[in-house]
């Protein structure tokens, strides 16, 4: 499977470990996101220190949820809005070498979404999350042509105890790491270099975790550009990093502002044939003539 050799002609395995944090949003009936922030693990401690450092400016150590962010970056209450734009920032210009973030756009409403398939609501969020993950290595990691890929999943605890259909057994903890193996196991009999990935899942309280807080974070910035229905001064500045993101991404990679290529992905599904796409259609517009730069 390796394509590498040592001095002597032995097969060098290329292998990396990686935490990979998970979120979901609903904005509304039409879309379901799901969010992944793969961070390697010798990172891990670095992107902590990293965005506990703007908690220290602020003086603020509270849980920071996009949900619940303050209207106004301004004063004291606005200490959690101004650490949540200050990782946004931070991730635009530096914390992207090191963590790389993936958000899927599922349409419900498209004529080729199959929803007969999913008998549960969380089948649909089980799968949809997988597929996030497979396509997320693939982008990600791709480049690394990796042979074994160990992944720590982490999500949120608190998350899966409140999901719309709570009622029900949900086998998510079973699944992913069952998906994970299988889609391997699938790239690899169709011809694809992709790793053998053994993967491990962790339920985790966001509260003691800022790396999920993050997360949620990116993917509440996902969520507004996409649909623009917050109105609250801090969440559409958080959304509008994403639109200009995702206008910068459609250029070459050399000419890219940010330098974001393979390391920050908004991508929808399905399109008109039932694949994949890019081009996911952002409702947030943006005034300030940034845009234009691009």
């Amino acid at each position: 499977m390796s394509r590498i050799v040592d001095i002597f002609g032995n097969p060098i395995t290329r292998s990396a470990e990686y935490h990979v944090f998970h979120d979901e949003s609903e904005p509304d009936k039409r879309w379901l996101l799901i969010g992944l922030l793969f961070v390697q693990a010798h990172h891990l401690n670095d992107a902590r220190s990293e965005l506990q450092g703007f908690r220290e400016i602020e003086n603020y150590h509270g849980e920071i949820h996009f949900s619940a962010l303050p209207k106004s970056f301004g004063g004291k209450w606005g200490a959690k809005a101004r650490v949540a734009e200050a990782w946004l920032d931070n991730y635009q210009s530096s914390l992207n070498d090191r963590v790389f973030f993936s958000a899927l756009a599922v349409d419900r409403q498209s004529p080729r979404y199959e929803r007969k398939r999913f008998s549960k609501e969380f089948h649909a969020y089980n799968r949809f999350t997988a597929m996030a993950l497979k396509a997320g290595i693939t982008w990600h990691l791709g480049p690394r042509e990796l042979d074994k890929l160990v992944i720590h999943f982490v999500s949120d605890d608190k998350y899966r105890t409140t999901r719309p259909d709570k009622g029900m057994i949900d086998n998510f903890e079973a699944y992913i790491p069952y998906r994970a193996g299988l889609d391997s196991f699938l790239s690899q009999s169709q011809g694809e270099h992709y790793p053998d990935v053994t993967l491990t899942l962790e339920l985790c309280d966001s509260a003691q975790e800022d790396l999920l807080q993050f997360t949620d974070l990116l993917l509440g910035a996902c969520q507004v550009a996409l649909v623009a229905r917050a109105n609250r001064l801090t969440k559409r500045t958080l959304g509008e990093y994403v639109v200009r993101w995702n206008y910068d991404l459609k250029k070459p990679p050399w000419q890219q502002r940010f330098k974001l290529f393979r390391k920050f992905n908004f991508w929808g599904f399905p399109d008109e044939n039932g694949r994949a796409y890019s081009n996911v259609p952002l409702k947030l517009h943006i005034d300030d003539g940034q845009l234009t730069l691009f």
